[in-house]
């Protein structure tokens, strides 16, 4: 099935989210008069996956991957595992949150060796969701590992912006929403965490939770009358 909406690209990327999982890529074309209108492809087939890395800093170009998670959309383990860094050997701030030591790394693989394995992976997606979901996804482009190949481009949801549309609680001074920890965000959405927070799995799976709680938000408090009202241009 073929949903057309008339609207900007966030307005278009939000009415998606309403229509949950099975809503695929989004073809965005803009119209003679300069505003846009995209096509959903909503099928029920759509592999969807949320992905999760720690690290030993907060820069991808001299920083490193210590963990790296990815879950489907029904919370199934896709790749979860440890990589040695090739250049950092320590890394105490990180450590302090993450709680992965160089000693416990030491005799792990270098994640160049899983790179074929996580880039057909991410490349199979229809959609990849992750919380704040640029920054795990820079540290993949730093080791060469893309989402994109031929013809092929998925689309990239970041949950921790999603979840903050939903609170709508602005933020004057940057002029945007409000971050929200993913930590407060889970709370929020009552998620009981199965492991330790900071953990690459345990924040997959927990991020898995907030955005499946922002979709069936949207939809329960707009439902089929108010995503009428607000897009009134849809066609089923």
């Amino acid at each position: 099935m073929k949903i057309r909406i008339d609207g900007t690209p966030e307005e278009i990327e939000q009415a998606a989210h309403i229509f949950g999982p099975s809503c695929g890529p989004i073809k965005l074309t803009k119209k003679r008069d300069g505003g846009n209108f995209g096509y959903l492809e909503v099928d029920e087939r759509q592999k969807i996956i949320c992905l999760d890395c720690e690290t030993t800093g907060l820069d991808p170009n001299e920083d490193e991957i210590l963990s790296l998670s990815i879950v489907d959309w029904d919370g199934n383990v896709l790749h979860d595992r440890k990589y040695k860094p090739t250049r950092k050997t320590e890394w105490p701030d990180a450590e302090r949150v993450n709680g992965i030591s160089p000693e416990s790394v030491a005799e792990c693989r270098g994640i160049w060796q899983d790179d074929g394995r996580i880039g057909q992976i991410i490349c199979d997606a229809d959609e990849i969701i992750g919380y704040n979901v640029g920054f795990d996804m820079s540290f993949l482009s730093a080791v060469n590992i893309e989402p994109y190949r031929p013809g092929r481009k998925p689309r990239i949801t970041d949950t921790m912006y999603e979840f903050a549309k939903l609170q709508g609680d602005w933020d004057s001074a940057r002029e945007d929403y409000k971050w929200y920890k993913l930590t407060e965000a889970a709370r929020i959405a009552e998620y009981e965490w199965t492991d330790k927070t900071h953990g690459s799995l345990s924040d997959a799976l927990a991020c898995l939770a907030v955005q499946k709680y922002v979709d069936a938000e949207w939809r329960r408090l707009r439902g089929p009358e108010g995503i009428q009202m607000l897009y009134p241009n849809f066609r089923f």
